[in-house]
């Protein structure tokens, strides 16, 4: 039997030959995921088809699929360094002082705005959650251990890391949604968050 030579793969995103050329393809990435992310947020996801992404972005179908192997795809890199982004960062708040915490985890959203824009008002569907199922955990987690630390100070205004925790779910970006567009965005969103999570004794302490 004659040996069959063997088959070369070509990688879907080999490595540029140069750093300009890797700094323009990851530009060109990065717009893609803010784009999609703007039209799912104005039309839903299940509205967008990769074709609208394509049109709106002015890009070809074998750019796309260069960066992204599905419209699922996009959504899990869309979603998931969000929610990565945000447990690192709370992981980073250990060691400071109570107050502190909560304070770092309320300067964290506009962070993420800022960094992650239209990203952060987007909500999964449920049937596609477990694309980014292990770094919601993640961050879930990281935002427990630090309000588990307050709620020992006495500071948290309802006592409860838990019930502190669910405020922020379902708080925290709607929040953003307010104040995202006001040139005094970062001020209000502090004062409106620690109002509702601090005691008043609290409120300044660890604030600069």
């Amino acid at each position: 039997m004659n040996q069959m030579a063997p088959v070369q793969v070509r990688e879907r995103n080999p490595k540029p030959r140069s750093p300009r050329i890797a700094q323009r393809r990851e530009r060109m990435r990065t717009s893609v995921l803010r784009t999609a992310a703007r039209i799912f947020l104005e039309r839903g996801i299940s509205g967008v088809s990769v074709e609208d992404i394509l049109a709106q972005a002015d890009l070809a179908r074998s750019t796309f699929y260069s960066f992204f192997t599905s419209k699922r795809d996009l959504l899990k890199h869309i979603f998931e360094p969000v929610f990565q982004t945000g447990a690192v960062h709370m992981r980073g708040l250990s060691g400071l002082t109570p107050a502190q915490q909560v304070y770092g985890i309320i300067d964290m959203f506009p962070m993420l705005w800022e960094q992650f824009g239209d990203a952060l008002l987007l909500r999964i569907p449920n049937n596609e959650f477990e694309l980014i199922e292990k770094a919601h955990n993640a961050y879930v987690g990281a935002l427990h251990d630090r309000l588990v630390e307050v709620e020992r100070a006495g500071i948290l205004r309802n006592t409860s890391a838990t019930y502190t925790q669910r405020l922020i779910a379902r708080s925290a970006i709607d929040i953003v949604r307010v104040y995202r567009l006001d040139p005094n965005f970062k001020q209000l969103y502090r004062s409106t968050m620690e109002g509702m999570l601090l005691v008043d004794s609290a409120h300044r302490i660890g604030a600069a």
